[in-house]
């Protein structure tokens, strides 16, 4: 009989114990969730612009500032008819898939963190930035400067006009090292060919 209310004891205090963690794991998911959502509304729009109201773009390859203008190839007014030319050097055929895929991240950029005014930037690298990156629309300019990278948060101090952000945008990713990476080849000519 002793043995037997050992074992009921023994029992009794592993249930008790199992359902002590898994009340315990249940909260700690409710807070997470509710942590995990406080933290995505948290994060802050620095740019959101429509890309097909992008006239002209420019960027640094190098050094030296490139910049490129949308023209229309034919008569009609179809997206499909309009073109990139390297105001540089307009004898270049360049790669409009390049083009829309840098503007895609340049006109939405989400930031998890706006600084104030007043905030001391200067290490943020913003002084001496990787590189500048300007859009114009029919009636306003927006430079976007990209400072140095936060190693432990994996984003970038930006700049958006005035404002200044940590983001993780992946606009360095999409600037090319050369401007040879942004002419059109026989291979990107008949890809973009095929997605028309």
């Amino acid at each position: 009989m002793n043995k037997q209310k050992r074992t009921f004891l023994i029992l009794t205090i592993v249930l008790v114990a199992c359902l002590a963690g898994y009340l315990g794991l249940l909260n700690y998911n409710k807070y997470k969730s509710d942590d995990d959502s406080e933290s995505e509304s948290d994060s802050v729009e620095a740019l959101s612009l429509d890309s097909s109201d992008v006239n002209s773009v420019s960027f640094l390859i190098d050094g030296q500032e490139y910049s490129f203008s949308r023209i229309k190839s034919g008569s009609s007014d179809s997206d499909d008819d309009e073109q990139w030319v390297c105001n540089n050097d307009t004898s270049l055929k360049i790669n409009t898939s390049k083009v829309t895929s840098l503007l895609g991240n340049a006109t939405s950029i989400t930031a998890s963190k706006k600084f104030d005014t007043d905030a001391d930037t200067s290490d943020f690298g913003l002084d001496e930035p990787q590189n500048v990156v300007k859009l114009s629309t029919a009636d306003k300019t927006y430079t976007i400067t990209i400072g140095e990278k936060n190693a432990m948060l994996g984003e970038y101090y930006i700049k958006v006009n005035d404002d200044v952000y940590l983001s993780g945008t992946t606009i360095p990713g999409t600037i090319p090292d050369s401007i040879d990476d942004m002419i059109a080849t026989k291979d990107s000519e008949s890809t973009e060919t095929e997605s028309e």
